[in-house]
């Protein structure tokens, strides 16, 4: 195996962690603020003193942040794979399967993970864990139909490249904070659209609420996908080092892609909350409404939206968590044709 250190992804990765440590830092003062804030309407009430009030505001502040990283350690595979059903699987049960992660495994000099399988047509492929001796991989029923056994190779030593670089525990740590933003997002909405509040006060702090998860769920989207861009290429010459056939994995790359843009719209709505992880992007699937026509005869846009259509289209190429599929099968092409 012609292993190389991925010295580019390594450095994303080195400035993504310490940008998560600037998102992180900003999100304990927000909370700072809201819990000296509450600390100081009970120290008024008369439950303690007064004087107490900005210490136990960066107490319950510190012991949120520290429960949270507990939590994400402990259950990060959960928090991950919370939307989608996945079983773990025996030898016996998917035989050919095990053989060939195995054989991968050590072949990429690697502990052989743990491997779950997932009852769905979408063609999944992700590794999940904090290390190399924790990881879990997950493969849909989807792609172990869709496949010949040697492309479902060239997947798992893509998933076992992930591994190796060690950039599935980054990716997991960036995506907490887009999981608990868009968590305390739903329920701001909810009191936004609460109307038993007679003085207004709760739908106010549901609006203030939602503002500050959403410019938190902003950036950990945008830390999530520039990482989440580069590490797929990187896997795919990963992968190439593993096995040492570009052809293989373009050919299964194509077929993957092809069959989640043919996918329903549930299977991707499903697929959405592993879609940075998945070897095969989904957002090109995506079923999203359009707006609402108007005019007489229901035919006529809103200005609103022909004027935002350049902006959306930028967010959504900012957002992308995968490179253009295409880009990746000419890459391994073009590595097909140095190796001849």
């Amino acid at each position: 195996m012609n292993w190389r250190a991925e010295w580019k992804l390594r450095a994303r990765m080195a400035l993504a962690t310490v940008a998560l440590g600037v998102v992180a830092a900003a999100f304990a003062g927000v909370l700072f603020g809201v819990f000296s804030y509450l600390a100081a309407f009970f120290a008024a009430n008369g439950y303690f003193p007064p004087s107490l009030a900005e210490t136990m505001g960066a107490a319950a502040a510190v012991v949120f942040v520290a429960g949270i990283v507990a939590v994400e350690w402990v259950f990060g595979d959960t928090l991950v794979l919370r939307h989608v059903n996945v079983r773990g699987t025996t030898p016996e049960r998917y035989p050919d399967l095990h053989r060939i992660v195995s054989r991968t495994a050590q072949q990429a000099d690697l502990p052989v993970p743990t491997v779950s399988v997932i009852e769905t047509a979408a063609p999944h492929a992700f590794t999940v864990g904090y290390t190399q001796t924790g990881a879990t991989m997950v493969v849909s029923t989807g792609l172990l139909d869709g496949l010949t056994e040697d492309e479902l190779g060239a997947v798992v030593a893509h998933e076992l490249a992930h591994v190796k670089n060690r950039d599935v525990a980054v990716m997991m740590a960036l995506s907490l904070p887009t999981v608990i933003a868009n968590a305390i997002m739903e329920r701001a909405e909810r009191a936004m659209n609460n109307g038993e509040s007679s003085n207004g006060f709760g739908p106010l702090v549901g609006v203030v609420v939602f503002a500050v998860a959403g410019a938190f769920w902003s950036l950990g989207r945008v830390l999530l996908s520039l990482l989440s861009r580069y590490r797929e290429v990187a896997a795919d010459r990963g992968a190439v080092a593993i096995t040492g056939s570009p052809a293989t994995l373009a050919s299964a790359l194509s077929t993957l892609d092809e069959t989640s843009v043919s996918l329903p719209s549930e299977d991707v709505r499903s697929s959405a909350s592993v879609a940075a992880f998945s070897i095969v992007p989904f957002e090109a699937a995506e079923t999203a409404d359009g707006p609402v026509m108007l005019g007489p005869e229901g035919d006529r846009t809103p200005y609103l939206y022909n004027r935002t259509e350049r902006f959306r289209e930028f967010a959504a190429h900012v957002l992308r968590t995968h490179p253009d599929t295409d880009d990746r099968i000419e890459r391994l092409r073009a590595l097909q044709r140095a190796i001849r």
